[in-house]
C-alpha cells in the first residue's frame, strides 16, 4: 500500500461507492432491440418489445475484490398500475484473460427500495437491486460486460406503458485510494 492509502484505510477503512451508467450516456445498440430515448436523455423500455441495452464495466482499482451489487434506477412514465421486471446478465474477465464468450442466465432484480405498484408512482424513481454477484478470483481492472432488459413478458411484469431507466449502477466496497500497480495482475 502506499502512504495515502494506509493513512486512508486507519481514518476509514472500508466504503461503498457506485460505479455509474447514467441512462444519458448508455449506447443503445442492443441485441434484441433498442429503447426510445426520450427528451430528456433517459431510456424507455416498452411492455411488448424485447429491448435491451449493453453496459461494460471496469472495476476501479480502489474495489476490494467483495461481491458487487447491480442495480437500476427506474421510474414510471404514467400513473398506470402494474409493475416492471428488470433483468441483467453478464459475463466477465481479469486483464490477461479471455471474456467469456457465453452469458449468464438472465437474472430478475429481486429488492426494491419503495413500492411502484398504485396509482400515485408516476416518476417515482425506483431502485430494483439484483442478487449480490461473487467476484472471487477476480481483482481490480477486471472487465464486466452486462446486458440489462425489461422483460415484460415476464408474470410480474403488467405496467402496460413504457418504463423509464435512469441509470445502472454497481455498488462495490473500496478499500485505499487505489492499486500500487498501474495494471494490477
Amino acid at each position: 500500500m502506499t502512504l495515502a492509502a494506509d493513512l486512508y484505510n486507519a481514518l476509514q477503512g472500508q466504503a461503498w461507492d457506485d460505479l455509474r451508467a447514467p441512462a444519458t450516456v448508455i449506447p443503445i445498440r442492443g441485441q434484441a432491440g433498442d429503447p426510445d430515448v426520450d427528451l430528456d436523455g433517459t431510456l424507455l423500455f416498452d411492455a411488448a418489445t424485447g429491448e435491451q441495452i449493453a453496459v461494460l464495466w471496469q472495476m476501479p482499482h480502489a474495489w476490494n475484490a467483495t461481491p458487487i451489487r447491480p442495480h437500476v434506477h427506474w421510474s414510471k412514465t404514467t400513473s398506470g398500475t402494474g409493475d416492471v421486471v428488470w433483468e441483467y446478465r453478464y459475463r466477465r474477465a481479469n486483464n490477461g484473460a479471455a471474456l467469456a464468450t457465453g452469458w449468464s442466465s438472465w437474472i430478475a432484480a429481486t429488492g426494491r427500495n419503495v413500492t411502484a405498484t398504485g396509482n400515485d408512482a408516476e416518476n417515482v424513481i425506483v431502485v430494483d437491486a439484483f442478487p449480490e454477484l461473487a467476484m472471487t478470483g477476480y481483482r481490480g481492472s477486471c472487465i464486466i460486460a452486462t446486458q440489462v432488459r425489461r422483460n415484460g413478458a415476464a408474470t410480474g411484469d403488467g405496467y402496460a406503458a413504457d418504463a423509464r431507466l435512469l441509470e445502472f449502477d454497481i455498488h462495490y466496497q473500496r478499500h485505499g485510494l487505489g492499486s500500487e500497480q498501474e495494471y494490477p495482475t
